[in-house]
C-alpha cells in the first residue's frame, strides 16, 4: 500500500512540474479585454503611468491580443540597469484585473520580446510577422 501512495504522489508532483513549465510557454491572458495602454519604457521593473495612446477598439484589442496569444516563452537574462525596453503596456480587463507588459520591439523583419512587469527573465519572442502587427497598431494610434 505504501509503495502505490507514494508511485501515485510522485506521479501527481510530476505532473505538476510539468504543468508549471508549460506555463512559460505561453502568454497567460484573461477573457474580456477592454483596453490597452501603451507609454514609452523608462525602465524594468516599473510602469510609465504617462500613456502616449489607449486603445478600446474591440478589432484592436484582438489583433493585438492575437500577437501576444502567439508570442512563445523563453528564459532570458536582462541587465535591468542598463538595459530598457522601448514600451510599457497595461492591459486592462473587464473584470478590473490588468496586466503590466515590457515590449522590446524589434525592427522590420526582427523578432519582437515582451515580458510580465516583475518577471522580466521570463521574456516571450514575437514573430518578425507579428511585429509587423504591432508597429502597424502603434503607427496608427
Amino acid at each position: 500500500m505504501k509503495k502505490v501512495t507514494l508511485s501515485l504522489t510522485l506521479a501527481f508532483c510530476a505532473s505538476l512540474l510539468f504543468a508549471c513549465q508549460s506555463k512559460d510557454k505561453v502568454m497567460t491572458m484573461l477573457d474580456g479585454i477592454s483596453s490597452i495602454s501603451i507609454s514609452e519604457s523608462n525602465s524594468y521593473g516599473g510602469i510609465n503611468e504617462n500613456y502616449d495612446t489607449t486603445i478600446d477598439k474591440d478589432a484592436i484589442i484582438s489583433r493585438v491580443e492575437e500577437v501576444f496569444k502567439n508570442a512563445e516563452g523563453r528564459k532570458q537574462k536582462i541587465d535591468v540597469g542598463t538595459e530598457k525596453p522601448d514600451y510599457d503596456i497595461l492591459i486592462r480587463y473587464e473584470n478590473g484585473e490588468t496586466h503590466g507588459l515590457h515590449l522590446v520591439l524589434g525592427n522590420t523583419g526582427e523578432k519582437s520580446r515582451v515580458m510580465y512587469v516583475g518577471h522580466e527573465n521570463n521574456g516571450f519572442n514575437i514573430s518578425s510577422e507579428d511585429t509587423k502587427v504591432l508597429k502597424e497598431v502603434l503607427d496608427n494610434q
